[in-house]
Protein backbone atom coordinates (compact mmCIF):
# COMPACT_ATOMS: atom_id res chain seq x y z
CA UNK A 1 0.00 0.00 0.00
CA UNK A 2 1.01 3.65 -0.43
CA UNK A 3 0.38 6.65 0.87
CA UNK A 4 -1.58 9.25 -0.80
CA UNK A 5 -1.74 13.22 0.75
CA UNK A 6 -4.73 15.10 0.68
CA UNK A 7 -4.96 17.90 -2.12
CA UNK A 8 -9.00 18.83 -1.40
CA UNK A 9 -12.35 17.05 -0.79
CA UNK A 10 -14.75 19.33 -3.14
CA UNK A 11 -18.47 18.60 -2.58
CA UNK A 12 -20.16 17.26 -6.78
CA UNK A 13 -23.78 17.69 -5.18
CA UNK A 14 -25.93 20.66 -3.84
CA UNK A 15 -27.56 20.93 -0.66
CA UNK A 16 -30.66 18.98 -0.97
CA UNK A 17 -29.85 16.26 -2.92
CA UNK A 18 -30.37 12.63 -2.17
CA UNK A 19 -26.96 11.51 -2.45
CA UNK A 20 -23.48 12.59 -1.65
CA UNK A 21 -20.75 12.62 -4.21
CA UNK A 22 -17.17 14.38 -3.58
CA UNK A 23 -14.39 14.46 -5.62
CA UNK A 24 -11.34 13.72 -3.88
CA UNK A 25 -7.87 15.17 -4.74
CA UNK A 26 -4.59 13.54 -3.59
CA UNK A 27 -1.01 14.05 -4.24
CA UNK A 28 0.20 11.08 -6.28
CA UNK A 29 3.93 10.75 -7.46
CA UNK A 30 3.08 6.99 -9.33
CA UNK A 31 2.30 6.62 -12.96
CA UNK A 32 -1.07 5.53 -13.84
CA UNK A 33 -3.47 5.39 -16.72
CA UNK A 34 -6.89 6.44 -17.34
CA UNK A 35 -9.15 3.81 -16.76
CA UNK A 36 -6.78 2.64 -13.57
CA UNK A 37 -8.44 2.12 -10.38
CA UNK A 38 -7.31 3.38 -7.02
CA UNK A 39 -7.55 0.28 -4.72
CA UNK A 40 -8.44 1.80 -0.63
CA UNK A 41 -8.39 -0.47 1.88
CA UNK A 42 -11.37 0.46 4.35
CA UNK A 43 -12.40 0.19 7.98
CA UNK A 44 -15.47 -0.52 9.40
CA UNK A 45 -17.68 2.93 10.88
CA UNK A 46 -18.27 2.77 14.76
CA UNK A 47 -21.67 2.59 14.34
CA UNK A 48 -22.30 -0.40 12.47
CA UNK A 49 -19.30 -2.26 14.68
CA UNK A 50 -20.94 -1.12 17.78
CA UNK A 51 -24.51 -1.87 16.84
CA UNK A 52 -23.49 -5.93 15.27
CA UNK A 53 -21.71 -6.51 19.17
CA UNK A 54 -24.82 -5.25 20.55
CA UNK A 55 -26.97 -7.79 18.12
CA UNK A 56 -24.60 -10.44 19.05
CA UNK A 57 -24.21 -9.82 22.80
CA UNK A 58 -21.05 -9.10 22.78
CA UNK A 59 -18.48 -7.30 24.36
CA UNK A 60 -15.95 -5.70 22.17
CA UNK A 61 -12.88 -7.14 24.17
CA UNK A 62 -13.99 -10.33 23.92
CA UNK A 63 -11.61 -12.50 22.20
CA UNK A 64 -11.28 -14.91 18.88
CA UNK A 65 -8.95 -15.93 16.91
CA UNK A 66 -8.96 -15.23 13.02
CA UNK A 67 -7.36 -17.50 10.05
CA UNK A 68 -4.70 -15.83 8.89
CA UNK A 69 -4.29 -12.81 11.19
CA UNK A 70 -4.45 -14.67 15.25
CA UNK A 71 -6.15 -13.98 18.38
CA UNK A 72 -7.34 -10.23 18.66
CA UNK A 73 -10.35 -8.33 20.11
CA UNK A 74 -13.64 -8.52 18.83
CA UNK A 75 -14.16 -4.56 17.96
CA UNK A 76 -10.96 -4.58 16.20
CA UNK A 77 -12.21 -8.16 14.14
CA UNK A 78 -15.03 -6.42 13.37
CA UNK A 79 -13.61 -2.83 13.06
CA UNK A 80 -10.45 -3.54 10.54
CA UNK A 81 -10.81 -7.49 9.61
CA UNK A 82 -14.23 -8.43 8.82
CA UNK A 83 -16.95 -7.47 5.82
CA UNK A 84 -20.09 -5.89 7.67
CA UNK A 85 -21.70 -3.36 5.49
CA UNK A 86 -21.85 -5.26 2.65
CA UNK A 87 -23.27 -9.25 3.23
CA UNK A 88 -21.37 -11.62 1.18
CA UNK A 89 -23.19 -14.73 -0.41
CA UNK A 90 -19.81 -17.47 0.40
CA UNK A 91 -20.54 -16.03 4.47
CA UNK A 92 -23.77 -16.82 3.70
CA UNK A 93 -23.41 -20.03 2.38
CA UNK A 94 -21.01 -21.06 5.02
CA UNK A 95 -23.28 -19.94 7.85
CA UNK A 96 -26.46 -22.24 5.90
CA UNK A 97 -24.16 -24.99 5.58
CA UNK A 98 -22.35 -24.90 9.08
CA UNK A 99 -24.64 -23.55 11.06
CA UNK A 100 -28.19 -24.07 9.51
CA UNK A 101 -29.32 -21.23 9.31
CA UNK A 102 -31.05 -19.52 5.99
CA UNK A 103 -33.56 -21.96 3.89
CA UNK A 104 -32.16 -20.81 0.58
CA UNK A 105 -32.83 -23.06 -2.13
CA UNK A 106 -29.38 -22.53 -4.53
CA UNK A 107 -26.44 -20.22 -4.66
CA UNK A 108 -28.00 -17.63 -6.75
CA UNK A 109 -31.03 -17.10 -4.21
CA UNK A 110 -28.39 -16.00 -1.69
CA UNK A 111 -26.89 -13.79 -4.34
CA UNK A 112 -30.19 -12.54 -4.67
CA UNK A 113 -30.65 -11.93 -0.84
CA UNK A 114 -27.49 -10.39 -0.34
CA UNK A 115 -27.88 -7.66 -2.75
CA UNK A 116 -28.15 -4.05 -1.19
CA UNK A 117 -28.02 -5.42 2.58
CA UNK A 118 -25.68 -5.56 5.50
CA UNK A 119 -24.87 -7.68 8.51
CA UNK A 120 -27.59 -6.17 10.60
CA UNK A 121 -30.47 -6.97 7.87
CA UNK A 122 -28.99 -10.35 7.86
CA UNK A 123 -29.46 -10.80 12.07
CA UNK A 124 -32.64 -8.80 12.05
CA UNK A 125 -33.67 -11.23 9.70
CA UNK A 126 -32.39 -14.60 11.10
CA UNK A 127 -32.61 -14.21 14.95
CA UNK A 128 -31.34 -17.53 15.23
CA UNK A 129 -27.59 -16.29 13.83
CA UNK A 130 -27.61 -13.42 16.64
CA UNK A 131 -27.38 -16.41 19.29
CA UNK A 132 -23.89 -17.45 17.43
CA UNK A 133 -21.72 -14.54 18.91
CA UNK A 134 -18.44 -14.82 18.23
CA UNK A 135 -18.97 -17.98 16.07
CA UNK A 136 -20.90 -16.05 13.57
CA UNK A 137 -17.89 -13.30 13.36
CA UNK A 138 -15.89 -16.58 12.51
CA UNK A 139 -17.73 -17.31 9.15
CA UNK A 140 -17.56 -13.66 7.96
CA UNK A 141 -15.54 -12.62 5.10
CA UNK A 142 -12.64 -11.11 5.21
CA UNK A 143 -12.64 -6.99 5.04
CA UNK A 144 -12.39 -6.71 1.00
CA UNK A 145 -10.61 -4.04 -0.67
CA UNK A 146 -12.84 -1.29 -2.67
CA UNK A 147 -11.93 0.08 -5.95
CA UNK A 148 -12.61 3.20 -7.50
CA UNK A 149 -11.75 4.51 -10.66
CA UNK A 150 -9.21 7.46 -11.69
CA UNK A 151 -11.02 10.23 -12.51
CA UNK A 152 -7.81 11.89 -13.81
CA UNK A 153 -4.85 12.05 -16.44
CA UNK A 154 -1.35 12.04 -14.99
CA UNK A 155 -0.86 14.48 -18.81
CA UNK A 156 -3.70 17.40 -17.58
CA UNK A 157 -3.05 17.23 -13.85
CA UNK A 158 0.62 16.55 -13.50
CA UNK A 159 1.56 14.60 -9.80
CA UNK A 160 -2.15 14.89 -8.94
CA UNK A 161 -4.64 11.52 -8.83
CA UNK A 162 -8.38 12.20 -8.33
CA UNK A 163 -11.07 10.03 -7.27
CA UNK A 164 -15.16 10.66 -7.90
CA UNK A 165 -16.99 8.87 -5.12
CA UNK A 166 -20.48 8.51 -3.51
CA UNK A 167 -20.66 8.52 0.23
CA UNK A 168 -22.91 5.14 0.15
CA UNK A 169 -26.15 4.51 2.73
CA UNK A 170 -28.20 2.06 3.90
CA UNK A 171 -31.01 2.28 6.47
CA UNK A 172 -31.72 -0.88 8.87
CA UNK A 173 -35.40 -0.30 10.97
CA UNK A 174 -35.08 3.45 10.16
CA UNK A 175 -30.96 3.67 11.71
CA UNK A 176 -28.90 5.07 8.67
CA UNK A 177 -25.42 3.60 7.83
CA UNK A 178 -22.97 4.59 5.82
CA UNK A 179 -20.16 2.32 3.43
CA UNK A 180 -16.82 1.62 4.91
CA UNK A 181 -14.79 3.51 2.28
CA UNK A 182 -16.97 5.63 1.26
CA UNK A 183 -17.59 6.94 4.84
CA UNK A 184 -13.45 7.10 6.05
CA UNK A 185 -12.81 9.18 2.62
CA UNK A 186 -15.86 11.59 3.33
CA UNK A 187 -13.72 12.74 6.52
CA UNK A 188 -10.43 13.09 5.06
CA UNK A 189 -9.19 17.05 5.36
CA UNK A 190 -6.25 18.99 3.50
CA UNK A 191 -3.55 16.90 4.35
CA UNK A 192 -4.63 13.93 5.81
CA UNK A 193 -3.17 10.91 4.50
CA UNK A 194 -4.77 8.06 2.25
CA UNK A 195 -3.49 4.51 2.23
CA UNK A 196 -4.54 2.74 -1.04
CA UNK A 197 -2.70 1.44 -3.89
CA UNK A 198 -3.32 1.98 -7.85
CA UNK A 199 -4.35 -1.30 -9.90
CA UNK A 200 -3.93 -1.52 -13.49
CA UNK A 201 -7.14 -2.05 -15.56
CA UNK A 202 -6.38 -3.76 -18.99
CA UNK A 203 -9.82 -4.11 -20.16
CA UNK A 204 -10.91 -0.26 -20.08
CA UNK A 205 -8.61 1.60 -22.27
CA UNK A 206 -8.28 4.33 -24.55
CA UNK A 207 -7.67 2.96 -28.24
CA UNK A 208 -3.97 3.64 -29.68
CA UNK A 209 -5.22 5.17 -32.59
CA UNK A 210 -6.21 8.50 -31.78
CA UNK A 211 -8.55 9.80 -34.16
CA UNK A 212 -11.07 7.58 -33.88
CA UNK A 213 -14.38 8.47 -31.86
CA UNK A 214 -14.72 7.45 -28.14
CA UNK A 215 -17.88 7.59 -27.01
CA UNK A 216 -18.71 7.10 -22.95
CA UNK A 217 -21.76 6.36 -21.39
CA UNK A 218 -21.95 6.83 -17.69
CA UNK A 219 -24.86 6.70 -14.42
CA UNK A 220 -23.76 8.63 -11.62
CA UNK A 221 -19.99 7.99 -10.31
CA UNK A 222 -19.38 6.13 -13.36
CA UNK A 223 -18.90 9.50 -14.73
CA UNK A 224 -14.89 9.30 -12.88
CA UNK A 225 -12.83 7.47 -15.59
CA UNK A 226 -14.65 9.62 -18.36
CA UNK A 227 -12.80 12.70 -16.75
CA UNK A 228 -9.75 10.74 -17.43
CA UNK A 229 -10.44 10.53 -20.64
CA UNK A 230 -11.18 13.52 -21.87
CA UNK A 231 -8.29 14.73 -19.91
CA UNK A 232 -6.00 12.54 -21.18
CA UNK A 233 -7.38 13.30 -24.69
CA UNK A 234 -7.75 17.16 -24.96
CA UNK A 235 -3.74 16.90 -23.46
CA UNK A 236 -2.99 14.98 -26.34
CA UNK A 237 -4.60 16.96 -28.56
CA UNK A 238 -6.33 13.61 -29.95
CA UNK A 239 -8.27 14.19 -33.24
CA UNK A 240 -11.29 11.80 -32.31
CA UNK A 241 -14.25 12.76 -31.18
CA UNK A 242 -15.58 12.80 -27.58
CA UNK A 243 -19.00 12.12 -26.66
CA UNK A 244 -20.04 11.99 -23.64
CA UNK A 245 -23.65 10.59 -22.39
CA UNK A 246 -24.39 11.21 -18.96
CA UNK A 247 -27.42 10.45 -16.37
CA UNK A 248 -28.02 11.69 -13.09
CA UNK A 249 -31.24 12.93 -11.57
CA UNK A 250 -31.02 16.53 -11.25
CA UNK A 251 -29.02 19.11 -13.42
CA UNK A 252 -29.67 21.79 -10.11
CA UNK A 253 -28.66 19.47 -7.60
CA UNK A 254 -26.60 16.22 -8.80
CA UNK A 255 -24.73 17.18 -12.37
CA UNK A 256 -21.17 15.87 -11.03
CA UNK A 257 -17.97 17.98 -12.08
CA UNK A 258 -20.81 20.09 -14.00
CA UNK A 259 -17.90 23.03 -14.42
CA UNK A 260 -15.48 21.28 -15.94
CA UNK A 261 -17.59 19.35 -18.60
CA UNK A 262 -19.12 22.38 -20.24
CA UNK A 263 -15.55 23.94 -19.81
CA UNK A 264 -14.33 21.13 -22.23
CA UNK A 265 -17.60 21.74 -24.15
CA UNK A 266 -17.38 25.37 -24.97
CA UNK A 267 -13.65 24.62 -25.61
CA UNK A 268 -15.12 22.25 -28.71
CA UNK A 269 -12.88 19.15 -26.76
CA UNK A 270 -16.05 17.67 -25.77
CA UNK A 271 -19.74 16.82 -27.10
CA UNK A 272 -22.29 16.43 -24.35
CA UNK A 273 -25.26 14.45 -23.77
CA UNK A 274 -27.34 14.37 -20.47
CA UNK A 275 -30.29 12.89 -19.12
CA UNK A 276 -31.42 14.23 -15.81
CA UNK A 277 -34.30 11.61 -14.99
CA UNK A 278 -36.58 13.74 -12.26
CA UNK A 279 -36.09 17.26 -14.09
CA UNK A 280 -39.40 16.56 -15.84
CA UNK A 281 -42.89 14.15 -14.83
CA UNK A 282 -41.80 11.58 -16.95
CA UNK A 283 -38.44 9.97 -16.12
CA UNK A 284 -35.68 10.80 -19.10
CA UNK A 285 -32.71 8.05 -18.68
CA UNK A 286 -29.29 7.84 -20.39
CA UNK A 287 -30.55 4.87 -22.59
CA UNK A 288 -33.23 7.24 -24.23
CA UNK A 289 -30.55 9.49 -25.06
CA UNK A 290 -28.83 6.54 -26.83
CA UNK A 291 -31.92 5.77 -28.88
CA UNK A 292 -32.78 9.44 -30.23
CA UNK A 293 -28.81 9.28 -31.28
CA UNK A 294 -29.14 5.71 -33.47
CA UNK A 295 -28.54 7.04 -36.59
CA UNK A 296 -25.59 8.86 -35.45
CA UNK A 297 -23.71 6.27 -32.97
CA UNK A 298 -24.22 3.51 -36.22
CA UNK A 299 -22.10 6.27 -37.75
CA UNK A 300 -19.37 6.66 -35.32
CA UNK A 301 -19.75 2.93 -34.85
CA UNK A 302 -18.60 2.66 -38.96
CA UNK A 303 -15.94 5.22 -38.24
CA UNK A 304 -14.18 3.07 -35.79
CA UNK A 305 -15.59 4.14 -32.77
CA UNK A 306 -14.77 2.71 -29.24
CA UNK A 307 -17.81 2.42 -27.13
CA UNK A 308 -16.86 2.37 -23.12
CA UNK A 309 -19.76 2.07 -20.26
CA UNK A 310 -19.59 2.36 -16.51
CA UNK A 311 -22.26 2.41 -14.11
CA UNK A 312 -24.53 0.59 -11.84
CA UNK A 313 -24.11 -3.34 -13.42
CA UNK A 314 -28.07 -4.62 -11.45
CA UNK A 315 -29.84 -1.81 -13.39
CA UNK A 316 -28.54 0.80 -16.19
CA UNK A 317 -25.79 -1.39 -17.89
CA UNK A 318 -28.53 -4.05 -19.11
CA UNK A 319 -30.80 -1.13 -20.01
CA UNK A 320 -28.19 0.36 -22.03
CA UNK A 321 -26.85 -2.89 -23.72
CA UNK A 322 -29.91 -3.54 -24.67
CA UNK A 323 -30.74 0.24 -26.38
CA UNK A 324 -27.23 -0.08 -27.90
CA UNK A 325 -28.51 -3.61 -29.29
CA UNK A 326 -31.27 -1.76 -30.99
CA UNK A 327 -30.34 1.47 -31.76
CA UNK A 328 -26.64 -0.28 -33.47
CA UNK A 329 -28.44 -3.04 -35.07
CA UNK A 330 -27.45 -6.94 -34.34
CA UNK A 331 -24.01 -7.12 -36.60
CA UNK A 332 -22.55 -3.34 -35.76
CA UNK A 333 -23.25 -5.02 -32.05
CA UNK A 334 -22.11 -7.98 -32.17
CA UNK A 335 -18.64 -6.72 -34.08
CA UNK A 336 -18.22 -4.19 -31.54
CA UNK A 337 -18.22 -7.22 -28.90
CA UNK A 338 -15.60 -9.21 -30.82
CA UNK A 339 -13.40 -6.41 -31.50
CA UNK A 340 -12.99 -4.97 -28.41
CA UNK A 341 -14.30 -1.67 -28.79
CA UNK A 342 -17.22 -2.21 -26.47
CA UNK A 343 -15.38 -2.21 -22.92
CA UNK A 344 -17.66 -2.34 -19.55
CA UNK A 345 -16.43 -1.12 -16.06
CA UNK A 346 -19.51 -1.63 -14.17
CA UNK A 347 -20.29 -2.49 -10.32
Amino acid sequence: MHSYQVISLTPQTKKGAEKTVYCLKLICAEDYAPGDWLMVQPENPDDIVNDVLEALSLNGEATLRLRRLGEMSAYRALKRHLEITLLDPAALYRLQREEGIGGWPDRQAIVTYAQGKNLLDYLNDFPAAQALGVRLLDRLSPLAPRFYSVASSPLATAGELHVLFRVMTHSVRGKCYEGAATSMMARLAPGDVLQGKIQANPHFKLPENEAVPVIMIASGVGLAPFMGFIAHRAARQAKGENWLFFGETSRHRTFLCQQQLEHWQAQGVLKLTTAFSRDQAEKVYVQHRLQEAAQALCERVDEGAYLYLCGDKHKMAPEVLKTLKNALGEVRFEALKAEKRLQLDVF
